[in-house]
């Protein structure tokens, strides 16, 4: 890259090497890049934040309030792109719909099935079978909660929850796995851990709809 600054080759660096000017971020870099932590999925999360608040306070706003508008409008953009990398690679299941992405995957909860796009990506949805167990939990938990049982509601959501923790583990080994085939295990696992929670959300919405009225009711006693 050119410096706008100086005119002469910036490096790969947020900083010319040439005259130190802050240059604009590149647009398609990877965001494990742009923290500047290993691109695998058991990220040390620690390191990383160190790393983003170092990067933070280096291209703020604020710094460059008064410099050269070229030099603004690039603190902006990388503040903008160190933000979307930290918001993306601090988030379990962001991170692995990231790597997904990056390998070439696109997990899609709304196609029944897995194929090829036509343009090199594959695309894994859930098979329908795993559509209709959903279905099903789901109708049973709205049942549940119109005939104001309460417990089978919870007892639902914590196997929910269960189940989310066992896809989250497999995700994890998955995606730093080198054998084969582990990529589309880790995109299927990805799939079914959307439904999980939001069945999970669901279940907590119902909970708290539940207490909402029982609060209320015993307030209206009150008075």
């Amino acid at each position: 890259m050119i410096c706008w600054s100086c005119e002469k080759n910036a490096g790969a660096g947020a900083l010319c090497a040439a005259c130190g000017a802050l240059q604009p971020p590149d647009d398609g870099a990877d965001l494990f890049t742009v923290l500047g932590v290993p691109a695998r999925y058991a990220v040390d999360l620690a390191a990383a934040e160190v790393a983003y608040k170092e990067l933070s306070r280096q291209v703020h706003p604020d710094r460059f309030a008064t410099a050269d508008p070229r030099a603004r409008r690039a603190s902006l953009a990388r503040t903008v792109q160190l933000n979307l990398a930290w918001r993306t690679i601090k988030d379990p299941i962001k991170r692995a719909e990231y790597l997904l992405t990056r390998a070439g995957i696109d997990v899609d909860s709304g196609q029944k099935s897995s194929h090829d796009d036509g343009r090199g990506t594959q695309k894994i949805g859930a098979p329908p079978a795993f559509l209709l167990e959903i279905l099903e939990l789901n109708d049973e938990l709205n049942a549940a909660r119109v005939e104001g049982d309460s417990v089978k509601v919870a007892f639902m959501a914590e196997e929910m929850r269960a189940r989310a923790g066992a896809a989250l583990g497999t995700i994890a080994a998955a995606l730093d796995s080198d054998a084969p085939g582990q990529l589309e295990e880790a995109a299927r696992s990805l799939v079914a851990l959307r439904y999980y929670q939001r069945f999970i959300d669901d279940a907590a919405r119902q909970e708290s709809g539940k207490h909402r009225v029982d609060g209320g009711g015993e307030g209206g006693g009150a008075r």
